[in-house]
């Protein structure tokens, strides 16, 4: 699903990933020591997700998905 949100932007999945991120109020902080992965996570300024694009996303989140549990909750 990501790869095809990504071919729609023409964007990687991880861009769609931070815009998503970014989209829905959450702070990112990519890491990277190359370059060009550098260049792509500031290239995520230039697109947004539409409404269908985002509800599709979060269709993949879970409690051990990729944003984890709620902080407000979770035992540290």
């Amino acid at each position: 699903m990501l790869v095809e949100i990504a071919a729609k932007h023409k964007k990687t999945p991880a861009q769609v990933v931070i815009r998503w991120r970014l989209d829905s109020g959450l702070i990112v902080i990519p890491k990277t020591v190359r370059l060009e992965r550098l260049k792509e996570n500031v290239g995520v300024f230039d697109f947004r997700l539409d409404g269908d694009d985002m509800k599709r996303i979060e269709t993949l989140d879970s409690v051990g998905g990729p944003m984890g549990p709620d902080p407000a909750t979770a035992a540290f």
